[in-house]
């Protein structure tokens, strides 16, 4: 494949990101997130972001290195402090009206599950607290924000089960070529129109205005309370004071979601996907619910990891989000766990564990915490998804009087 080809690809990509996903507005500023590998595809959406109009472009580049000397040798006492103007940082990014690029492509994803779990999430949820203003101000699209995704050798090499190489990367980066559509004449255009197909499947839902979600396959039978009144969102988020305009906040996305009621999730679900978590791959995890909590819980490798994540937040173990997703995701076609919850959670039902968005209940972006939680939003400091949808899953709807609404059959919508 020619240079030129790959050049205007990730032109193209630049100005999706810019154009779509963050929907950059002229004066605005813009903090892109990344590790410095990305250092060239950052300066091509930079200059792609000045040619928009952006105000200032600002790039937080941490070799993950840094963090791995942090864990292995800073004092403990230590580990949980934040520098000085952290605090200033995100008030400054949130009364601005920043947009924020996160673009996920580890040199080495594994890395991070070789350090001290303990000492690792002291660091993290340090940073959880610290950074819940701003999570919170993208939540309610006060802060336009995208998460996206680069290839790197060490990524693709898990992808693919192989060792890093610059032909794996390629591989992977061509696999995400056809899943984001950039070989398409205007690629803001064709996922302006997913994002009119996923809000219209999102309204149908919301019309139907469920009060449970159940599903049934192998491991699976679960019942998740859903928020009266609660909406269904799907494609992109209206901007806080603009709500005419969007942006997309996941690039790709093929879910419809809603925030489900904390207090009301029964059952059992079997995990079909593994998940990254605290820096380690958790594979083949259950979890089983009593009034809204997890009472019980285990996996194939790595479950140690969900006591330390549990440990991290009482909330942790209630669901914060409920999403759909069928058999016509591009990336469920792909056939690939990609081991990037982004991609991975895009090919199959999931849920999440933790914090629960304001946007799908009225008012709730004004509520404070405790009374979001009074409405059923669970309020905490994690969010992590787990995917368990599949071709052998059936969800299904009931709505107030207990009816029953065929939502997914055989892994396809039939709403």
């Amino acid at each position: 494949m020619s240079d030129a080809i790959e050049d205007v690809r990730k032109r193209k990509y630049a100005k999706l990101l810019l154009e779509v996903g963050v929907n950059l507005q002229v004066g605005q500023n813009l903090v892109m997130v990344a590790e410095p590998y990305h250092w060239d595809f950052l300066n091509l959406v930079a200059e792609e972001a000045y040619k928009m109009g952006a105000n200032y472009v600002m790039v937080e580049a941490n070799d993950p290195r840094l963090l791995k000397a942090r864990v292995e040798y800073g004092d403990e006492k230590d580990l949980d402090k934040l520098v000085g103007w952290t605090e200033k940082r995100n008030r400054c990014i949130i009364d601005e009206g920043w947009a924020k690029l996160s673009l996920f492509g580890p040199t080495d994803p594994d890395l991070m599950g070789s350090l001290d779990g303990q000492r690792l999430g002291m660091i993290q949820k340090a940073q959880s607290i610290s950074g819940k203003p701003v999570s919170e101000a993208c939540g309610s699209g006060e802060v336009t924000w995208c998460v996206a995704a680069l290839p790197t050798p060490g990524w693709a090499a898990k992808v693919y089960d192989g060792e890093p190489s610059a032909e794996l990367e390629r591989r992977l980066w061509l696999g995400m070529v056809k899943i984001l559509d950039l070989d398409a004449d205007d690629p803001s255009s064709s996922w302006r129109e997913k994002e009119r197909v996923l809000r219209s499947r999102s309204k149908k839902l919301s019309d139907l205005n469920l009060a449970e979600v159940r599903f049934r396959g192998p491991g699976t039978d679960l019942r998740v309370k859903c928020i009266a009144g609660g909406r269904w969102l799907g494609g992109g988020l209206p901007i806080a004071k603009e709500a005419e305009k969007s942006f997309i906040p996941n690039l790709p996305t093929e879910e419809c979601f809603t925030t489900p009621n904390w207090r009301g999730t029964e059952g059992r679900m079997q995990v079909v996907r593994p998940v990254t978590l605290l820096g380690k791959s958790l594979e083949g995890a259950w979890f089983e619910f009593e009034e809204g909590k997890v009472i019980s819980y285990g996996a194939e490798k790595n479950k140690s990891v969900l006591d330390d994540y549990f440990a991290m937040c009482p909330s942790a173990c209630y669901l914060g989000e409920l999403a759909l997703v069928d058999g016509s995701s591009p990336i469920f076609k792909n056939g690939h766990v990609f081991h990037c919850i982004l991609y991975d959670e895009n090919a199959s039902c999931h849920v999440a564990l933790g914090s629960g968005y304001p946007l799908p209940v009225d008012g709730a972006t004004e509520m404070t915490n405790d009374e979001k939680r009074a409405a059923g939003i669970n309020v905490s400091i994690v969010h992590t998804d787990f995917m368990i949808g599949g071709p052998d899953v059936d969800v299904t709807g009931y709505d107030g009087v207990g009816q029953e609404i065929p939502l997914i059959r055989n892994g396809d919508f039939v709403i």
